[in-house]
Order: structure tokens, then sequence, then C-alpha cells
């Protein structure tokens, strides 16, 4: 007698693919969290949503801290016999729901710290990434211009890391490159010498309000390839990685 292999469906649509990439929190696998904002005690909040990136937060109306985007705070994530993790984070988008709760999407900022403090339990529950990624900065947007067949248009770099980069795009320009599979990128990074080049090839998009996140991995065989600039994006990862520790460590 023949059985035929069990196979996991690829999600298809958009919000498919969000869930399979991130982890809802169970009866089973219990998550407690706490918001942390300037002026104002820990408060108990209902964790929705987790990954390596951010955090979704539901809060009742009567408990709610007025927060507004861009307002930084601290979340700490704990389960029972476990030791907290805490780490800072960005308010990035607000959401009212019905007459009861808000909910909160918050994106951490300082991965490397977040990852420093998973144990085996804690990985479960968070994505993670073979290369840590960085802001690029947090006091002003870094450009990066992108070109293909003799066009380019420009964005700005999200994050970025040792193997891959993350680009914001306005929607036009994310429409041009709609059908596009390889770009060749051209930026300058805070602190670094000179203008980084290399291809990268397209790996996903992520709508947003009104903006599209395009994440593009770098080809380590490509002889143009983007990590050609290996050695100088692992230092400019391990600084910022330092830096943002140091800037999270002033909230102690």
């Amino acid at each position: 007698m023949f059985f035929k292999k069990k196979t996991t469906p690829i999600p298809k649509t958009r919000a498919e693919q969000r869930a399979h990439y991130r982890k809802r929190n169970s009866k089973s696998q219990t998550l407690e969290a706490h918001l942390i904002a300037p002026g104002w005690d820990a408060l108990r909040v209902e964790l929705v949503d987790l990954s390596a990136r951010g955090v979704c937060l539901r809060v009742p109306f009567a408990k709610d801290r007025n927060l507004k985007v861009d307002d930084l705070v601290e979340v700490a994530i704990g389960s029972m016999m476990r030791d907290e993790i805490k780490t800072t984070a960005r308010v990035a988008n607000i959401a009212r729901e019905g007459e009861t709760h808000v909910r909160y999407g918050l994106e951490f900022l300082n991965v490397a710290n977040l990852y420093a403090q998973l144990d085996e339990f804690y990985a479960r529950h968070f994505n993670r990434r073979r290369h840590v990624r960085v802001l690029p900065s947090l006091d002003r947007k870094v450009q990066v211009k992108l070109h293909w067949c003799g066009e380019e248009v420009s964005g700005h770099v999200y994050d970025v890391s040792e193997s891959g980069i993350g680009v914001s795009l306005s929607k036009d320009s994310s429409a041009r490159i709609a059908e596009v599979a390889k770009l060749e990128l051209s930026l300058k990074l805070p602190g670094v010498e000179g203008v980084l080049t290399g291809t990268a090839t397209v790996r996903n998009r992520t709508p947003m309000s009104n903006q599209t996140l395009v994440s593009l991995e770098f080809d380590s065989h490509a002889p143009d390839g983007f990590t050609r600039n290996a050695s100088t994006l692992a230092k400019f990862v391990e600084r910022r990685v330092a830096e943002m520790t140091k800037w999270e460590q002033s909230w102690e």
C-alpha cells in the first residue's frame, strides 16, 4: 500500500503569506506583553502578532497611552518561569478596533540586541534571519538608486544586512519595476567612504499604506553582485549594532 506524502500548502494571498511567516499567540504557548511608555507605568497588554521585526499589541481605550506614530517605547515579552525579553520599538502604525480597543504596530529598533536575549523557547516565537538587519540611520533617510535596462528609480533604504537590503519605494516607482527580477543598486551608507554598487535579486514586494517595501537579496556568486561589498557591509552592520545597543541602554 502506498501513501501520498503530506505537503504543506504554499500561502497564495498576501494575508496568507503574512500569517505563514508570523507567529500568533496561542493558549498552549502563552506569552505576556507589557508596554512601557516614557512617563507612564508599565502596562500589561494583549499580544496579537509577533515577528523578529516587530509586534502588534491590543490596548483597551480606558488604558490607552495615546501614542503617536514614530513615538519610542519599550516592550517586554515574557512567559511563566522565564526571564522577560525587553527591547525598544517605534510606533509604526495605529488602528482603532471597534469601540473598545486600539491596536499598535511596533517596529523593533535593535534586532541584534533582541536576538541576543532569545533562548530555544523564545526563538520559536520569532522569525530569525541568517544575518542581522539594521536600520541605516535614525536621524535621516538614506537614498538608494535602482538601475535596470537604462532606467532608474530612487528609494530609501529600509534596512540592510550582509546578505540583503530592504528598499522603500513610492507606488509609482514600485510599479515601474513590477516585472524586473534583477536590479543594480548604488547607495552611500552613513560613515562609509564612497558609493557602494552591485546587483541584487528581488525576493519580495510588500505593499504598505503609501509605499512598497521591496526585499532584495545579494547574489554571492555573481561577479558584479552587491556582496563584493561584504566586508564593508559587515563593518557597517557591526557599528550600527553597537550604536543601537548603546542608545537602548540609555533607557535603563
